[in-house]
């Protein structure tokens, strides 16, 4: 019985600490995104459709804002336990 609210315990922890470390991420990814949107001073790459081309470099126009990976990664954490 003890090992049953030992392992319990244990997996209760995990469960705080993960839900803790996916808050923190999004408020940090959220604080990156709001500076990117505010500091647009990223030269684009000259290079960009040369390395697209060569296959060295994913590109695509669909933008998926880290709130929503965020969201689809716990998604697929819940799903994998």
């Amino acid at each position: 019985m003890k090992k049953l609210a030992l392992i319990l315990g244990v997996l209760s922890l995990v469960a705080c600490t993960d839900q803790k470390v996916v808050n923190y991420n999004t408020a940090r990814l959220d604080n990156i995104e709001a500076y990117l949107a505010n500091n647009k001073a990223v030269k684009p790459s000259e290079n960009l459709d040369k390395l697209v081309e060569e296959g060295k470099v994913e590109y695509t126009e669909e933008y998926l804002s880290l709130e929503k990976e965020a969201e689809k990664w716990q998604r697929e954490r819940a799903q994998q336990q």
